[in-house]
């Protein structure tokens, strides 16, 4: 089916990186109209890539409560409106347990949970009628080593995103992706084997395509979600499906 956006405004925090470029991407292709923030240098090529359709970014950082407003008061200025709200942006730093300092756990709830909650009910003012989609982590379920805070905040936003969702309706849809690990070139090198065990535990023996996250949250914004709010849609590859333990059994038929 062809999903059509012109006419749309769609607002993708940290669209200038990762999977954030990948969304951006394919909503570019329901023609949408879309503003994209991001944290350091502007993003000249992806810009420059779709100068043919209405694109820009913004400089915003999401751990500044105060940047909220002024981010809201540029796009309305720019757009005119926003119909959809992709809460993309986050941190992904790995600490230990016992050398975690106050700082590491407050940057990173400050950035995922907080900043999403409080951009997310200004947008829903703004927006009247839409669609808000969360980007969650398979660590909001699934422990990870060195990961604790990270997998408490993006637990948080599963849970916010079923709150919202409720409070919200009838008027805005809330629903979220949960990705499992998301290609990018060169990662084998940060964590050696890192990639080929997930790849031999997925159902699929692959990692997630970034382009694949950016279809699911055109899926959720568009009408074939016209139903779906409230929910959490795991995009892993079918990772999470790998069983506890391995040992053969042997046929005794």
């Amino acid at each position: 089916m062809n999903i059509d956006f012109t006419g749309k405004t769609v607002l993708i925090t940290g669209g200038a990186s990762g999977a954030g470029t990948s969304i951006v991407r394919e909503f570019a292709k329901t023609g949408a109209d879309i503003a994209f923030t991001y944290n350091h240098s502007a993003p000249e090529e992806l810009l420059n890539e779709f100068s043919d359709l209405k694109i820009k970014g913004y400089q915003f950082n999401q751990g500044d409560l105060s940047e909220i407003d002024v981010l809201i008061d540029r796009i309305m200025k720019d757009f005119g409106r926003i119909d959809v709200l992709v809460n993309n942006a986050g941190i992904y730093p790995a600490r230990s347990f016992d050398t975690m300092s106050e700082q590491d756990y407050d940057n990173m709830m400050d950035i995922n949970t907080k900043g999403v909650f409080f951009l997310s009910r200004a947008i829903s003012k703004a927006m009247k009628q839409g669609s808000i989609i969360n980007i969650s982590s398979i660590n909001a379920t699934n422990p990870a080593v060195r990961l604790i805070h990270y997998g408490m905040s993006k637990a948080a936003i599963e849970m916010e995103t079923r709150c919202l969702a409720y409070e919200l309706g009838p008027e805005i849809r809330v629903n979220c992706i949960a990705p499992g690990l998301i290609y990018k070139e060169g990662q084998e090198k940060w964590i050696p084997g890192w990639t080929e065990s997930y790849q031999e535990r997925s159902a699929l023996h692959r990692l997630v395509d970034p382009s694949e996250i950016g279809k699911a949250a055109v899926f959720f914004a568009s009408d074939l979600a016209s139903a779906v709010t409230g929910q959490i849609l795991t995009v892993d590859c079918g990772v999470s499906l790998a069983p506890y333990f391995y040992n053969e059994v042997e046929d005794e038929s």
